[in-house]
């Protein structure tokens, strides 16, 4: 497939280097992929299948949460790997697929709480991306649930990984398994449903653009950090202005900065990402900016304002950083600082 045969050997590479620069992707001994005869539990508690599924869409809009009133399936302030029934057709013929969930330690199940989605990198898993990030500490701190999704492998026995861009490598429809993942989550837990958020890294971080794309009705608001943004075929059209966090290093070696211009990797260039966010700027009818509102020797915090609707893009350039998870932004951690703007957005309706 194009897309798959033409980027392999970049994400390869790009799994090189993360190995060194994040935990996210972690030893051998604790990266394993679901595969279609042995299911990957990263921790022992493992809560019950859901009922079997037939192929179908990904649900983009609201949806009520029933888990208020529950006891949580998982303990308060620990992680469990879940398994959930899949979509073969859609998930390279595997029939369960597994995220892996942290409760935060006040969870008592009777008011609703927020829930962020975080996206390991190319070759990552859910383990890693937990222990490198500490969104799950954060998630006691401030009561949220932490949720950390597994990618499929990229080819039999491949480096896990995310359709990023759609349906296109061996049919995988991510979309539709972060739906899924958000059904089971509110059938069980007391989630707000006007407050999920999506986040991630590098191809993780492409991930959380392309559900903003594909789940923008769903999901409050966004964050990638070192994101390849190949173009999505047909477009992003996320029916509503959307709230998005971009933080990129200067110096990342694997996804420039400058991007990739399609003079040299003419089939799949990538852009440069002032180009990206401008045209999340255009897309979320921004008339201002981009605004320095942050500037120190590490980092410069950009934003454009007088958006449409709860739109708002704002950027943390990483002065001299490379492929790597911020370590900090001012005088925050750089996922306290994602969650300082996440927790600003709530889904309207």
């Amino acid at each position: 497939m194009a897309y798959f045969y033409s980027t392999r050997k970049y994400l390869y590479c790009l799994t090189i280097l993360s190995l060194l620069l994040l935990a996210a992707c972690s030893p051998a001994s604790s990266n394993k992929t679901p595969s279609a005869n042995s299911h990957h539990t990263a921790v022992s508690t493992v809560l019950p299948q859901a009922s079997s599924q037939t192929d179908q869409s990904a649900i983009d809009r609201l949806i009520a949460t029933t888990g208020c009133g529950k006891v949580s399936p998982i303990t308060p302030g620990t992680s469990a790997s879940v398994t959930i029934d899949a979509h073969p057709r859609q998930a390279e013929g595997y029939t369960a697929r597994n995220y892996l969930v942290h409760v935060p330690i006040n969870y008592s199940g009777d008011h609703p709480v927020p829930a962020v989605l975080i996206f390991h990198g190319y070759g990552g898993n859910p383990v890693g991306m937990e222990k490198s990030t500490a969104f799950s500490k954060l998630a006691d701190q401030q009561d949220f649930i932490a949720v950390y999704p597994q990618g499929l492998p990229d080819g039999p026995g491949g480096p896990s990984f995310w359709a990023s861009i759609g349906p296109y490598d061996y049919g995988v429809d991510d979309a539709l398994f972060v739906s899924d993942v958000l059904n089971r989550l509110q059938s069980e837990f007391c989630i707000d449903a006007r407050r999920i958020y999506a986040t991630g890294f590098s191809n993780g971080g492409a991930m959380a653009a392309y559900v903003a794309c594909t789940l923008g009705m769903r999901i409050a608001a966004f964050a990638p950090v070192s994101g390849n943004f190949y173009a999505i075929p047909g477009g992003c059209y996320p029916g509503r202005p959307l709230p998005i966090l971009d933080i990129h290093g200067t110096a990342d070696p694997l996804l420039p900065y400058n991007g990739i211009p399609s003079s040299v990797n003419p089939q799949w260039p990538l852009p440069a990402i002032p180009d990206w966010l401008h045209d999340w700027a255009v897309r979320d009818g921004c008339t201002v900016g981009p605004v320095i509102f942050l500037q120190t020797s590490m980092a410069v915090g950009e934003q454009w304002t007088h958006c449409l609707g709860d739109g708002a893009v704002v950027h943390y350039r990483m002065i001299g950083e490379g492929h790597s998870w911020p370590r900090m932004i001012g005088s925050r951690s750089g996922t306290e600082a994602i969650w300082d703007f996440l927790e600003m957005h709530t889904l309207p309706g």
